[in-house]
């Protein structure tokens, strides 16, 4: 458990990526008014839900992230960014059952939750415990890391050609 990772680059999220399954990033600024009030509970899931390779909590300040909200389409703070295996696919979500109002964006199959806009406690809380009972459980059970198999499949794939 840990406290959410400040990061600038799209390198930082990339190496983060690959060897994190899923990743919440939230997009946030100094100098907005929603982003202070959400950030004691952004850091409070953070401690409570990190599980080293299997859940990470980011904050990027799209100040000094700029390449990072660009590449994101970030137009308003906070906004927060659900990745899967590095990519904003989404997570499911008790079927949306337990999402409330707020400004939530699914990807494909409906009850995917992607991006949460603006300072939702309900919403984001709902996604970050999820992820967490998810990542703890994957954990637990000893799942390799996305890097891992990646590695893994490279070393097969090298036992393939030379037999």
């Amino acid at each position: 458990m840990a406290d959410p990772i400040s990061i600038t680059t799209l390198e930082e999220l990339a190496d983060i990526a690959l060897q994190t399954k899923y990743v919440i990033l939230d997009f946030t600024a100094e100098w907005c008014p929603p982003c202070k009030a959400i950030a004691p509970l952004f850091k409070k899931l953070s401690n409570s839900y990190s599980v080293p390779g299997q859940l990470a909590f980011i904050k990027i300040d799209v100040d000094a992230g700029q390449e990072l909200a660009k590449a994101y389409h970030v137009t308003s703070m906070p906004t927060f960014i659900i990745l899967v295996d590095g990519e904003p696919t989404g997570v499911d979500v008790g079927g949306g059952k337990k999402l409330g109002g707020g400004t939530v964006y699914g990807g494909e199959g409906g009850n995917k939750v992607v991006m949460i806009r603006g300072a939702d406690p309900r919403n984001l809380t709902v996604v970050a415990s999820e992820l967490g009972e998810i990542a703890k459980k994957a954990a637990t059970e000893g799942e390799k890391k996305p890097a891992e198999e990646k590695k893994e499949g490279e070393e097969k794939n090298e036992e393939e050609v030379t037999a």
